[in-house]
């Protein structure tokens, strides 16, 4: 149940979180791809030997304005490598003060508690965010969310997963070339831990780092997750249109 937590807590940072574009200008949410009505965009998932383990597709299907402002309604669907959907639902983002605002709670994967339908989940998350400009050596915000599990007629806690993100830094700039065309992206370091507690008892905790390639105003264009120095898996970025 560990490994099968952590892969949908991986899946739900990596295919989503880091999709948050970012403006040229830090009042002026205009031109964040994910605050535009009707924009789509895909998301391909290799092993690391370059095996297809799936994709995900995004739709914005509203948005909403307001002094200050702005939010977004995302549609996902997560497909397996035979092109079956396994997964869909809706999530939110905002803008304010120029910067991206994520919450984690709203962006969990459906499937990771499909084990737990006839419990009481309760989250709480964090919001993730992308500020307006990047700098080389800039140190972003650390993330964290809390799943607890409790049986639905005791209320007994049986399982609780903390998810931390955290030593997000920046890096230099690197060309990139992905299949939906070539990018200066910024290189994007971080840490992830996973602590699992199972009826009370604590699990040794799962560690991974993750290297993003992030572009302003597109967002992320490739993703690669390591563990002991060692690739497991890639995502990139096929393609966006709006």
């Amino acid at each position: 149940m560990k490994k099968r937590s952590f892969w949908f807590l991986l899946l739900f940072v990596v295919a989503t979180i880091f999709w948050a574009p970012v403006s040229t200008l830090a009042q002026d949410c205009a031109g964040y791809y994910l605050l535009k009505n009707n924009t789509e965009y895909e998301l391909i998932n290799y092993d690391k030997k370059d095996k297809l383990t799936g994709r995900v597709l995004y739709k914005v299907t509203s948005v909403n304005s307001s002094p200050g402002k702005t939010e977004a309604t995302i549609h996902s669907k997560i497909l397996d490598e035979k092109g079956k959907l396994t997964t869909e639902g809706d999530y939110t983002v905002s803008c304010q003060d120029g910067s991206m605002l994520i919450d984690m709670r709203s962006m969990v994967n459906p499937d990771m508690l499909a084990a737990y339908q006839n419990m009481e989940v309760k989250m709480e998350g964090d919001q993730m965010d992308y500020p307006s400009t990047l700098t080389t050596g800039q140190k972003l915000k650390d993330g964290t969310i809390s799943i607890d599990v409790l049986d639905k007629q005791s209320g007994q806690p049986l399982t609780s997963m903390v998810m931390t993100i955290t030593g997000r830094t920046v890096g230099n700039t690197e060309s990139i070339n992905v299949p939906a065309g070539a990018y200066n992206a910024f290189k994007i370091n971080q840490d992830l831990e996973l602590q699992t507690k199972a009826m009370g008892m604590k699990m040794p905790a799962t560690r991974m780092q993750t290297i993003e390639y992030f572009v302003p105003g597109v967002g992320l264009v490739r993703t690669e997750t390591y563990r002991n120095g060692k690739l497991l898996a890639y995502s990139v970025l096929n393609r966006i249109s709006n």
